[in-house]
């Protein structure tokens, strides 16, 4: 059988850079942690089937693994979920989302540096001082979203017309898969050309992705990119939050909500939440954030919403073909950024397909989807830049 001549500090590099212990690596090898033991220490030879079978499962390329040295590779992002000296976990497929959002920048990069990639943007830029839910509702004003509009969109589309009207501010809105309860989303802004959002794919509910669109919006506006899971104790992240409640919410929308403007907070019972945040197209966690931000309901009522919140209750969400998928995890903004660069004949169709992970035959219907949604966005945003 054929040996691969992999240095063993390699193999414990490429274990360790995604995070995993001895035995959870070996799990997904589907071998003993004594096993991949003797493969770090150089006591058994690495087999060509085992070698591929690493690269595969840690995602890690071959070429990689053969170097003779450890790679330069970049930190984990900032961290904004480490409290009181407590670390945070970033499990493995956060950490796969992370380097998949990384290699789209990479390609972003790759196409600006050689001429033919889209408009740098220009982001607004805030800072803590600021007072966030004024933020909010300024940067929405800005982009010109009126409140009519949001009520009107069918519910199944609410998410994809927040996404576009974010990608056309100039970002790389992206999708993934991992774990909501290790985190929801994060941010990353290496260069002014790849601010870049990621979603988790996991979070089954559409108003809940919207909030966290918003939220990591809001990083990037403060320069403070990195992983968050929304909570309130750290000020970045409380920022955040109320900044998302108020873009989402702005006092237009509860306006056209509630049934009066009440002179005192008001427990508002949970009908009425599911209710308005329903017609908004919101979470009912965001709307309660909001309701006691500006002293319609009293101190404590969005924890007890919160709290007492059904996570039991999942809508089932079809699945999507190999195509479908791609489109929607990558985004319109950066797909339009290949496609457009391989219509006009600066990349090969090739490279395009390596860039997309797609056959050219895909090319057109995804570039005429994200074309449509663009067109949308800047139809409801006429504030928006593209």
């Amino acid at each position: 059988m054929t040996v691969m001549p992999v240095r063993p500090d390699l193999i414990i590099w490429a274990r360790e850079h995604r995070g995993l212990q001895l035995q959870e690596a070996a799990d997904l090898l589907g071998i003993t942690a004594a096993e991949l033991q003797q493969l770090e220490q150089g006591g058994k030879p690495l087999q060509l089937t085992m070698f591929r079978k690493l690269s595969s499962a840690l995602r890690i390329p071959q070429a990689t693994l053969l170097r003779r040295t450890r790679p330069n590779v970049q930190p984990l992002p900032r961290d904004f979920r480490s409290i009181a000296g407590r670390g945070a976990l970033v499990g493995l497929q956060t950490r796969f989302a992370i380097d998949y959002a990384r290699t789209i920048a990479a390609n972003v990069m790759e196409l600006v540096e050689s001429g033919i990639g889209p408009t740098t943007p220009v982001l607004p830029h805030l800072t803590r001082g600021e007072d966030a839910a004024e933020a909010g509702e300024r940067e929405r004003e800005r982009l010109g979203i009126p409140v009519i509009n949001q009520m009107a969109w069918p519910t199944k589309d609410a998410f994809n017309n927040w996404r576009a009207l974010i990608e056309r501010t100039g970002c790389f809105v992206l999708l993934q898969k991992f774990d909501v309860k290790e985190c929801k989303g994060f941010a990353l802004y290496d260069d002014q050309n790849t601010p870049i959002i990621m979603i988790s794919k996991a979070e089954e509910f559409d108003p809940a992705k919207t909030f966290t669109l918003i939220h990591e919006y809001c990083h990037l506006l403060l320069r403070e990119p990195g992983i968050s899971d929304q909570n309130r104790e750290d000020p970045v992240e409380a920022f955040c939050n109320k900044f998302a409640a108020a873009f989402l919410i702005p006092r237009a929308a509860l306006r056209a909500v509630l049934p009066y403007w009440p002179t005192a907070p008001i427990e508002w019972s949970r009908h009425d939440l599911r209710e308005w945040a329903r017609q908004l197209k919101v979470s009912q966690q965001a709307l309660a954030l909001r309701l006691e931000e500006v002293g319609i309901a009293p101190r404590g009522y969005y924890s007890r919403i919160v709290a007492g919140q059904d996570k039991t209750a999942k809508p089932k969400t079809p699945g999507g073909n190999y195509v479908s998928t791609n489109a929607f995890e990558m985004g319109n903004r950066y797909a339009l950024a290949v496609l457009n660069a391989e219509a006009r004949g600066d990349i090969p169709a090739a490279e395009a397909a390596e860039m997309v992970q797609l056959a050219p035959q895909h090319f057109e219907q995804v570039r005429e989807q994200a074309d449509r949604r663009f067109e949308f966005a800047g139809a409801v945003g006429g504030g928006v830049p593209h």
